[in-house]
């Protein structure tokens, strides 16, 4: 990617855009992609993540979006 100027903010543009996507594509093409058991082990965390912070993120959608508690359940977290 573009190199980067401690001063200046990054910005992320078509040349970025582009690099990006030839380097995953390279690695994809290379086989580094991550086995089936990894990516399982993954979503099973994030299920579980999502279940021990269900209260957590209710009360934060109701606080930025105030989005009641049994909307936010619904439509974020079951769906």
């Amino acid at each position: 990617m573009a190199s980067e100027d401690s001063t200046a903010p990054a910005v992320f543009d078509t040349d970025a855009a582009n690099c990006l996507t030839k380097e995953l594509r390279s690695t994809f093409l290379a086989g580094k992609t991550k086995s089936y058991e990894w990516r399982s082990s993954q979503l099973k965390s994030l299920l579980k993540m999502l279940d021990d912070s269900e209260k957590q993120i209710c009360d934060a959608l109701f606080s930025d979006l105030a989005k009641p508690e049994m909307e936010a359940y619904i439509h974020e977290i079951c769906s």
